[in-house]
């Protein structure tokens, strides 16, 4: 069994945290589903099945979300009708309290999941492996299972199992299901969550019995979930699609359950499409599919063939509530007779009075950040900036928040390497995982411009995904584009590019893939116009390790039409594009990586001041600037 003592687990968070500073809806609606009959018994005129009433409810992609999604400063959950923010644990534990005694008056049990990525996306992740907080509030409030998302793994699986061994260490005790996980025979990489694995608290199936009702779970990744986490490695993954046949089967046919029900970290949309669509085309003997990692929302439960999917968007706005009268079958193991009586999709806002309890835990995880971010002078509600606009975060879009991102890249990057400087930056959209809102106070928390780009760790092991440079060619920029113009039904919005020092045009009624009409580079002297078909000129990119280490995907997704390959200065030589690291303090022989989030806080921090001398994110930054125009 995997042991990791708190002393171990504290000085890893220390590393983590060190080095602050740097130098200079499709669905189903009820008409769909049967109404509910009274609990009771059914007679089929040969044997009376009794029928069991049952409470599901599900979240999934919290993400860390303590303290609700919105300016940080707003977020008063003790008070009623006095801010816009949503979500926040306190008024996610007050609503799951409240729909469990309203349960309880009916008589039903009450089964709680969650599925997945309930990691990593504010500072509260920097506490994971001293406190794991996200796993104490889970159990704290009774979750009955959730499975491994992509973003537990943003650390690597030594560090998932450190994790998840400090929550056990702590009693806090969620089961986790993961039944499609595959550990390397050879790579020592991911021992560690294979001892934990080997432990029990990794588990390929939980059996429960729930009233009168034997309920088997089962938990799974998706393959595009796993396609964007190679930090995972050597981890595989097998099939959704196969590992639920066989986990279908086995619960079925050994463990003779009444209902099945997966835990799928492999999404589903608002039209109902995506991959668990398929899987409940693919394997029908799934009762409920709890869906995560879309972060879309469902307001009614999508149904294909008997199978319910339920998804409940993400960062704890939102808390499922499916009603279900269940009738096991006469043979144990065959499938139940299941019926939905109602769905509630509740929104996680200022209607609900915060639990106390919770909160005051929060604060105390707080206390906790501030303790480890107290050599850096910094403070989770330290107040690092100010700004008079809103910065938004569209999808399939040019988004001010990008803006502001790319340019800090650039600008930053360029400081540190003034001979040779970068001359364009990008951003995923997928890395960029909140907007900047002015709220009712202005004021910019250091948590909320961390939320903004919370993601990833470097080799040094320290949070944050590492800014690093290489040389593409026109044509390689405008083979990457060209995803951003091929649209939604092709690729995702988490793979649309923000861009600094580039413009960047567009022309939608062109073939897919032949879209990118014209670029231009842009810097303080105008704009120079690119050949798009130029191979030979090749110019300095800023971007994080994990957006380098993807390009590869643009030849996937054009099944190899176009590709993008790094190269060196001088455009003949292809290299590995995830190794060159900016420094953070060229005055050391040491390399010090640079973080996304650190190069953002130190652009923002530069901004011109007010009369109080706190840095204002400049107004330019409240609109798109036509960096990415289509026509």
């Amino acid at each position: 069994m995997l042991t990791r003592s708190n002393e171990t687990a504290r000085s890893w968070a220390y590393v983590l945290m060190a080095g602050f500073t740097i130098a200079g809806v499709g669905s189903c609606d009820s008409s769909n589903a049967t109404p509910g009959a009274d609990a009771g018994l059914v007679d089929d005129g040969a044997v009376q099945r009794p029928v069991q009433k049952l409470t599901i409810l599900h979240t999934n992609d919290i993400h860390s979300h303590f303290m609700g999604e919105g300016p940080e400063a707003d977020y008063s959950p003790q008070t009623l009708q006095d801010d816009t923010t949503v979500g926040g644990l306190a008024r996610l534990a007050s609503a799951i309290k409240t729909a469990r005694a309203a349960a309880a008056t009916d008589g039903k049990p009450v089964l709680l999941l969650d599925a997945g990525d309930f990691m990593m996306g504010t500072l509260f992740e920097t506490l994971a492996l001293t406190d794991a907080p996200e796993l104490g509030f889970m159990a704290g409030m009774g979750y009955d299972a959730t499975t491994i998302g992509n973003h537990e793994l943003d650390w690597t699986p030594k560090a998932l199992a450190g994790i998840l061994q400090t929550a056990a260490t702590a009693g806090a005790i969620v089961p986790v299901l993961s039944s499609n996980l595959t550990f390397s025979p050879t790579d020592p990489g991911d021992d560690d969550l294979e001892a934990v694995a080997t432990a029990g608290i990794i588990r390929t199936k939980l059996i429960k019995t729930v009233g009168q009702l034997k309920v088997g779970f089962f938990g799974l990744i998706g393959q595009d979930a796993y396609t964007v986490t190679p930090q995972a490695a050597p981890l595989i993954f097998e099939p959704i699609v196969t590992a639920a046949t066989r986990m279908v089967n086995e619960l079925r046919q050994q463990d003779k359950v009444d209902l099945v029900i997966a835990l799928s970290h492999s999404g589903i949309d608002s039209t109902g499409a995506g991959e668990d669509n398929v899987l409940a085309t693919m394997v029908p003997g799934i009762d409920v599919i709890i869906s995560g990692h879309t972060h879309d929302k469902l307001m009614q439960p999508f149904k294909v063939g008997n199978t319910l999917i339920v998804t409940a968007g993400a960062y704890g706005q939102y808390l499922g509530n499916l009603q279900l009268s269940v009738t096991p079958a006469i043979t144990p193991g065959d499938p139940a007779n299941i019926v939905m009586d109602d769905y509630t999709l509740q929104n996680i806002d200022d209607t609900i009075q915060g639990d106390a309890e919770t909160q005051q835990q929060v604060d105390d995880w707080i206390a906790n950040v501030d303790t480890l971010l107290a050599p850096s002078q910094l403070s989770y509600k330290g107040v690092v900036a100010r700004t008079d606009s809103d910065l938004a975060l569209p999808t399939y879009a040019e988004a001010p928040i990008g803006n502001l991102v790319t340019d800090a890249y650039l600008k930053i990057g360029a400081m540190l390497q003034p001979t040779d400087p970068p001359v364009i930056a990008v951003e995923a959209n997928g890395q960029l995982r909140a907007p900047l809102l002015k709220g009712s106070t202005g004021n910019i928390w250091f948590a909320d411009l961390f939320r903004v780009t919370p993601l990833g760790i470097g080799p040094d092991q320290h949070p944050g995904f590492p800014l690093v440079t290489f040389y593409l060619s026109a044509q390689d920029i405008r083979s990457g584009l060209e995803l951003d113009a091929a649209g939604p039904l092709l690729v995702a919005d988490q793979y649309f590019l923000q861009v600094a020092g580039l413009k960047v045009q567009y022309d939608i009624t062109l073939p897919r893939f032949g879209r990118v009409t014209s670029l231009s580079l842009v810097n303080d002297s105008g704009e120079t116009s690119l050949d798009v078909t130029d191979t030979t000129h090749c110019y300095k990119v800023i971007a994080t390790n994990y957006v380098a280490g993807l390009l590869g995907v643009v030849k996937t997704f054009t099944q190899g039409l176009l590709s993008v390959v790094a190269k060196d200065k001088t455009c003949l030589a292809s290299v590995d594009p995830t190794q060159n690291f900016v420094d953070a303090n060229p005055s050391t022989p040491a390399v010090d990586e640079l973080k996304n989030w650190q190069a953002v806080l130190s652009y923002v921090s530069k901004s011109e001041k007010d009369t109080s001398g706190l840095p204002v994110v400049s107004a330019a930054y409240g609109a798109v600037q036509g960096r990415i125009t289509s026509k």
